[in-house]
C-alpha cells in the first residue's frame, strides 16, 4: 500500500502509540516504516497476537473507533499505512 501524504500526522501518531502502548524498548517511532509489516513472522518489532490485542485496544481508546467484529480487522493491522487508512475512513 502506498502511503497517503495527507495521513502523515496520523501515521506519526500511530507510531508513537505503537511504541508507547506496547512498551517497545529501543524502538523509535520515526524508525518504523509506514509500509513495514507489523505482524509478519520474524518481524523486527517482535509483535505477536497479544501485541495486536493491546494495540487494537489502545487505538480504539485513543481514536474513539471500534474495529469491525467480522474478522476484517486483521487486514487493517498489516502496517502503519493500513491502520491510518482505516482510521481516516472512519472520519467523516
Amino acid at each position: 500500500m502506498i502511503a497517503n501524504p495527507d495521513q502523515r500526522g496520523l501515521r506519526d501518531q500511530l507510531k508513537v502509540l505503537l511504541v508507547e502502548a506496547l512498551r517497545l524498548e529501543g524502538v523509535k517511532p520515526e524508525d518504523i516504516g509506514d509500509s513495514e509489516a507489523l505482524f509478519a513472522p520474524n518481524n523486527r518489532l517482535g509483535l505477536d497476537s497479544l501485541s495486536a490485542l493491546e494495540l487494537l485496544s489502545a487505538i480504539e481508546f485513543k481514536f474513539d473507533v471500534v474495529f469491525p467484529n467480522d474478522g476484517s480487522a486483521k487486514e487493517h493491522f498489516e502496517s502503519i499505512a493500513t491502520l491510518a487508512a482505516f482510521l481516516d475512513s472512519t472520519r467523516g
